[in-house]
Formats: structure tokens, C-alpha cells, sequence
């Protein structure tokens, strides 16, 4: 890491995923597959932690990323804000809340106790609240901007939950309480760093995800790759990280059926004058007797 981390960073870290119940993962509209595989990757283990965990871009899955592990949780919209109706309230001041359904209306009853029956519209507030969360994690996200209406449309949680800020980009804007930027060939390998720092397992989900976005990222580790690059490939094959299968297999072409070839008889032609002579019988001279009158004799007259 660089200076602007430090061990106090990371214990801040462990903190804040110690005592949230409910965190939210979050990278920046059309993801590569480092900010995928690395904001999935750290879905699993806060998953894994015990967490209630949304992972959110503002781009919807596509088929590239499908085989990240928890791709099919990734949303890209916040659920819909809650209708709260707030009172001004005093220890002891309410006895019983029920409500009912009338001409349809929603009435929601609340009985004073005695003492305190100087409840009126002056006391009531409504409001909408959205998304929980008790820590915000962005990945691979040099601006808020960059999350689209998963930001545009909850600035006030941004606003007032500390965000853990992970990108590879020198140029990320810091908007994080804790910022953890680093030059690097992948966040991926920020990612796991951070994983190791504050304790949590690696299991092969984990290592799946972070290993097929180092992959990707470093151009299959042929680019700007340091020797952190390596160490967190290597934990993650050591943890049974499994490379997606990326070969096509392309079905055997079965050509189709000839009808049979019939066999072509040739159509014989015309004999010529000359031929017609050649061939035509010379016809044989008659018996001389052909056309004389015959005379049967029987052979038993003597």
C-alpha cells in the first residue's frame, strides 16, 4: 500500500466490520472484470461474516461476469424506501399502538397514558428511508459520481456512513473515510490484501473471484504485475481458486443427406441414311415353287 494507508487503516477496518450488521458493497457503472470479481469477492466474505450484505452497480449483470461467484445478487437499484411516521416520544408516554382498516384508510392508533394525552399533529413527522447500512464499501470507484442512481438517489446515507474506499487509481477522488489507494495491476489484489489484513477467511469462493479478476486485469499476468500480484494469485490457488473455463466447444457439422444420384442413360440418337442401309436385312429370294399350287398326298394311299 501506499502512504496513505496505514495500520491504523486497516484496524479501523476490522472495526467497522465487527460492529455493522448491514454493509453495502458497491463499483462503478459498466464494471471491468477486476471491479466485479473483486466487489463479489468481498460480498462472499462479509456474506460469510455474518453480514447482511447488497451488492449493488448501476449496470445490469451480464453474461462476461455470470460465473463470478454471487453474480445472481448483484443489484443494480436500492429497495423501495420505507413511509415512517415519527412522534415526539416520552419514556412511559405511550400505553398501546394498534391500527385498523377503515373505508380503506390505514389508521394507526396510539393510546396515551394517563399524563400524557397531549398528543396532537404538532408532534408528528413523516419521512422515507431507503437502503440500511453501517459501513459503505466502494471498489475500484474513483468518484461517487461513477455509482450513478445508486448514489444520486441515497446522497444522505453517503453523507453519514463511513465509506471504505478501495481503488487501484491514483487519480480517485479520496472521498472515503478510510482510503485505501494504491497504484496496483489490480484492485483484486487491493481487495485481498485488505481480506488479510483484517482476518477473514479465504475460502475458494473467495479465491475464485479474486483469482479470475487478477487474470483479467493483468492480462493473464503479462502486464504492469508486482510481486504482491503473485502472492495473492498464489493464496488464492492455494485456497482452491478455480480458473473459468473458457473454451467453446463447437458441435461436429453433420452434412445433409443426398438424394441418390440415378444413373444418367444416354438417349440414343438416329441412325443416318447410310447406317439404315447397313443394318437393314437383304431380304432372301422365295421358293420358285412359292406361288405354284400344292399337292398333299397322304401317306397311308397306296
Amino acid at each position: 500500500m501506499d502512504d496513505v494507508t496505514t495500520a491504523t487503516d486497516m484496524t479501523r477496518v476490522k472495526e467497522l466490520v465487527s460492529q455493522a450488521k448491514d454493509i453495502l458493497v458497491l463499483t462503478h457503472a459498466n464494471p471491468s472484470s477486476d471491479s466485479m470479481g473483486s466487489a463479489l469477492a468481498l460480498y462472499v466474505a462479509m456474506k460469510n461474516a455474518g453480514k447482511h450484505v447488497v451488492v449493488g452497480c448501476p449496470t445490469p449483470m451480464t453474461v462476461e461476469f455470470s460465473n463470478f461467484v454471487g453474480a445472481n445478487k448483484l443489484e443494480t437499484k436500492f429497495s423501495k424506501k420505507n413511509f415512517v411516521i415519527s412522534l415526539d416520544y416520552e419514556d412511559g408516554s405511550i400505553d398501546k399502538v394498534t391500527y385498523n382498516i377503515e373505508d380503506k384508510k390505514f389508521n394507526l392508533i396510539i393510546e396515551p397514558r394517563p399524563g400524557f394525552e397531549d398528543f396532537n399533529e404538532d408532534n408528528v413527522s413523516f419521512s422515507h428511508k431507503g437502503t440500511a447500512a453501517d459501513v459503505i464499501f466502494t471498489i475500484d470507484t474513483m468518484h461517487l459520481g461513477e455509482l450513478g442512481e445508486l448514489y444520486e438517489g441515497e446522497k444522505e446515507l453517503f453523507a453519514t456512513r463511513p465509506i471504505v474506499n478501495i481503488d487501484k487509481h491514483l487519480e480517485n477522488a479520496r472521498y472515503g473515510a478510510i482510503n485505501i489507494i494504491d497504484h496496483a495491476a489490480t484492485t483484486a489484489e487491493l481487495v485481498g490484501t485488505v481480506m488479510s489484513e483484517i482476518g477473514t477467511p479465504l475460502t475458494e469462493d473467495i479465491a475464485t473471484n479474486l483469482l479470475n479478476a487478477l487474470y483479467s486485469a493483468s492480462n493473464n499476468f503479462q502486464g504492469d504485475i508486482t510481486v504482491r500480484t503473485f502472492e495473492v494469485a498464489a493464496a488464492c490457488l492455494k485456497a482452491g481458486g478455480k480458473r473459468f473455463t473458457t473454451e467453446v466447444v463447437t458441435p461436429p457439422v453433420i452434412a445433409a443427406p443426398q438424394p441418390p444420384v440415378e444413373e444418367v442413360k444416354p438417349i440414343p440418337t438416329p441412325p443416318t441414311e447410310l447406317e439404315q442401309k447397313k443394318v437393314q436385312p437383304i431380304p432372301q429370294n422365295p421358293p420358285e415353287d412359292w406361288l405354284k399350287p400344292k399337292i398333299f398326298k397322304s401317306s397311308t394311299i397306296a
